[in-house]
């Protein structure tokens, strides 16, 4: 028998104009699956249907189908009992943390299930111990990291020792060396039997593929493909038109080899199976540098609350029109870094200048008129009642005309694809509107800098080639962009210079083809550079940076 099974399931939310599924039906046994597919597709309704919160709270018009978990119908039942045999993490984590610390957190579902108070301290401490947080027990939930706050909240579900365990993009915010643990973790749970099936959704198709059994792929509410892994991620063609990103190895290969129906989705396949015969020519380093520094550090060292210093002696350059990709794990100093830039934070000693000007002692409103800042949580910066006054507010603090005001609005929300939404209040957009929102009211005041920490979080492939797109105009046209990021193909495609940061430290700065050419390197800070670079070097001796120098390179293409 199915763990889970979906029977021609219909959800249309209140005052929406259609419906968010449409006829979807599926079963889910023992293993992995993953959902994958554009942002609006309905993976997180289908997730929410699954696990019972669809429809049993909540604001819909209509729920037609049925939903089985174990046998029995979720419809009608406290999302709660549900939850003992399938339990969702969510995407947005942060929603479902409430408890003043890690431990009491992790202990509040075993608690409602009333169990006996060793075996709650047991599986409290398995938890913990599993997701990473051990010696963060007594610490207050509110002063984690955001990777820490997803893994908490992964660990308070695992309390519950569910069957089903259900990620919706729950490893967005980690390293990856915190997806890595996650993935092993769930990998030990089910070969433990301790839960029966993890039901993913990630935009990473790679991970999908070294992880998940069967794979869904939705558009406008229906499931349009499903199947085993390989046969699946192997329709290039589908996925790509989707707006995801397929495995490297996968686009490689059906770019050569376009007539065959599966493709190597690893590393080890693809150095197995390529071809021979084909030679390689060296790269030209092109550097993205021009002559005037917009960003120059000298020696800057912080500290939170005279703690540690958690930046040490930093000094660093930033041109102008550069890309520059901040890299590193969590908590190696990244976003503290990017503050001070930004004049969010101050430092205890050092210099700032900001186009050759001293700005260590201004402020984020002095600083602000050069520098943008885009936090990775769009709600820490949202506040306004619509879109439209949110992309606004800034324009009309700083004093500028109505119709200015309104032409940038519209200029900045067409570019986002966000137009369609300016009377919409921001705080009930899915996660990926709200990140859209954030960087149209940062756009719209027109700064020479602009920091992004994690634009890419919540986003689909897809939009995060159209935001990056748009950040690589803005620097062809003289912008400076300071990017954080865990997603390194976006730093191969489009980041000039590269620079690695460990333990408060700058480890490596350079062009980004020279970093990444230290894979070795890399990996001992938890960096994985893209498998197409992994694949060239070990074919070629060469780093080419994606897909597209591969083929022209080598002459394939």
């Amino acid at each position: 028998m199915s763990l889970v099974e979906v029977k021609d399931v219909w959800v249309k939310y209140r005052g929406a104009k259609d419906y968010a599924l449409k006829g979807v039906s599926l079963k889910i046994s023992e293993g992995v699956a993953a959902i994958i597919g554009p942002t609006g597709a309905g993976k997180t309704t289908l997730c929410k249907t699954i696990a019972g919160i669809i429809p049993n709270m909540g604001a819909y018009d209509d729920f037609r189908g049925e939903v089985l978990v174990d046998g029995e119908p979720t419809q009608g039942k406290r999302v709660g009992e549900i939850s003992r045999k399938c339990a969702m993490v969510f995407q947005d984590y942060e929603s479902q943390l409430f408890r003043t610390t890690v431990e009491l957190e992790v202990a509040f579902g075993p608690e409602n299930l009333m169990l006996p108070p060793q075996e709650i301290r047991e599986r409290c401490f398995k938890a913990i111990r599993d997701t990473g947080l051990e010696g963060l027990e007594k610490r207050y939930s509110f002063a984690l990291s955001g990777g820490q706050k997803q893994r908490l909240a992964i660990a308070s579900l695992l309390s519950l020792q569910p069957q089903l365990l259900i990620f919706d993009e729950a490893t967005s915010d980690l390293d990856p060396a915190g997806k890595r643990e996650i993935y092993e973790v769930a990998r030990r749970l089910l070969e433990q039997k301790v839960i029966k099936s993890l039901l993913l959704v990630d935009h990473h198709l790679e991970k999908v593929a070294a992880f998940a059994d069967k794979v869904y792929v939705m558009h406008d509410g229906r499931i349009i493909l499903e199947g085993p892994t390989r046969n699946v991620l192997s329709n290039v063609q589908l996925l790509s038109e989707l707006g995801l990103h397929p495995p490297d190895t996968a686009v490689l290969f059906s770019r050569i080899f376009p007539d065959r129906k599966l493709y190597p989705l690893d590393l080890a396949e693809a150095l197995n199976t390529f071809p021979k015969g084909f030679s390689a020519r060296q790269t030209l380093e092109h550097n993205k540098n021009t002559e005037e520094p917009a960003v120059k550090l000298e020696d800057i060292w912080f500290c939170y609350q005279k703690g540690e210093w958690v930046i040490s002696g930093v000094n660093l350059t930033v041109n102008k029109a550069e890309i520059v990709g901040l890299i590193g794990q969590n908590g190696s100093g990244k976003t503290t870094l990017a503050q001070l830039i930004a004049g969010i934070l101050k430092p205890a000693k050092g210099r700032i200048e900001i186009f050759g000007r001293d700005m260590t002692k201004f402020g984020v409103m002095i600083r602000g008129r050069d520098v943008g800042y885009i936090f990775q949580n769009p709600d820490y910066q949202i506040f306004s009642s619509t879109v439209k006054d949110e992309i606004s507010y800034g324009l009309k603090a700083a004093g500028m005309p109505l119709q200015e005001i309104e032409q940038r609005v519209k200029m900045v929300s067409e570019m986002l694809g966000i137009s369609g939404l300016l009377d919409e209040d921001p705080f009930f957009l899915p996660k990926a509107d709200r990140q859209r929102v954030a960087v149209a009211s940062v756009l719209a005041l027109n700064p020479r800098i602009i920091i992004l920490d994690e634009p890419t979080t919540g986003l689909s492939p897809g939009e995060t080639t159209a935001l990056m797109d748009l950040v690589a105009q803005l620097s062809k046209e003289g912008t400076t962009i300071i990017t954080i990021t865990h997603d390194m193909w976006v730093v191969a495609k489009y980041c000039h210079r590269t620079v690695l940061m460990s333990e408060g430290r700058i480890i490596m700065d350079g062009p980004t083809r020279r970093v990444f050419s230290q894979i070795d390197f890399l990996e001992k800070y938890d960096i994985e550079v893209p498998t197409v670079v992994k694949l060239s070097n070990k074919l070629f001796g060469q780093t080419y940076l994606t897909v597209d120098e591969f083929l022209h390179y080598t002459g394939i293409g």
